[in-house]
């Protein structure tokens, strides 16, 4: 066993959490067979499109992050005490299975929509179309890459499924109105590059911690605003507003 010192507490925290998911995850047998047995064909087949290269391979990312919410909604704070991992570790043994049915149910229309996306952006071969389908494929590829399920976390699954609306609203609206879709492009970019210039200067483990992390996620608010205002976003948001959640950041 070894003690690693980190120079922030949202770092700590943002590490310890990890250690928890992984004590946690070592002590339960993962309850496929009950999962695939709730699971109908057009599951299994929608699941086989993801970016992890396979589906046992997804379903371990949504096994971590239902392991992630049960832990979370049965001790909202910090798992700090033998005590508290017992009663953590006996919440995700009862709950579990229906858990991970639960998180599938959620990402499986999230990969149905990336691959519609993925599909109308290999159609849209015009050159005129070139900067559109890039920054959409940019923004496909993080949204939905490996490890996005438990990066995401249970209560953003939802959200998820709301910026992938969003994404194919855009490519409904945009090819008509490229001049308004391309300074709508303009501000996303404008809030990225500084997102991307901040995630440069911390440390790794501190763009992990979580008022970082809610700034990255601020940016698809941001794209629903401006890409498909009707779907709505979670909080008001803006250029301006993005900003200013950047410069908040304690670079220490």
């Amino acid at each position: 066993m070894s003690l690693r010192v980190l120079p922030t507490r949202a770092e700590a925290v943002a590490e310890h959490r990890l250690g928890v998911r992984r004590l946690l995850l070592l002590n339960v047998t993962p309850p496929w067979k009950q999962v695939l047995a709730r699971l109908s064909n057009a599951q299994k087949l929608a699941l086989a499109h993801n970016p992890h290269g396979s589906v046992p391979a997804l379903l371990d990312d949504c096994l971590a992050c239902a392991v992630d919410a049960i832990a979370g909604e049965r001790l909202p704070g910090e798992v700090r005490s033998a005590a508290a991992f017992a009663e953590a570790l006996d919440a995700v043994r009862t709950h579990l299975a229906a858990r991970v049915v639960q998180v599938v149910g959620l990402v499986e229309p999230v990969l149905a929509k990336d691959l519609e996306a993925v599909r109308r952006l290999d159609a849209m071969t015009a050159p005129t179309l070139a900067g559109l389908v890039a920054d959409i494929r940019a923004q496909l590829r993080e949204l939905v890459r490996p490890g996005f399920v438990a990066d995401a976390g249970f209560g953003r699954l939802r959200d998820l499924d709301r910026y992938l609306r969003g994404v194919l609203h855009r490519l409904d609206r945009a090819p008509g109105d490229l001049t308004r879709d391309t300074r709508a492009t303009d501000d996303v970019l404008l809030a990225e590059d500084a997102y991307a210039r901040l995630l440069e200067s911390l440390r790794p483990a501190r763009r992990a911690s979580d008022d970082v992390v809610a700034i990255g996620w601020m940016l698809e608010e941001l794209r629903v605003s401006l890409f498909a205002q009707t779907l709505g976003t979670a909080y008001p948001v803006s250029v301006k507003r993005v900003l200013r959640a950047i410069e908040a950041i304690d670079r220490v």
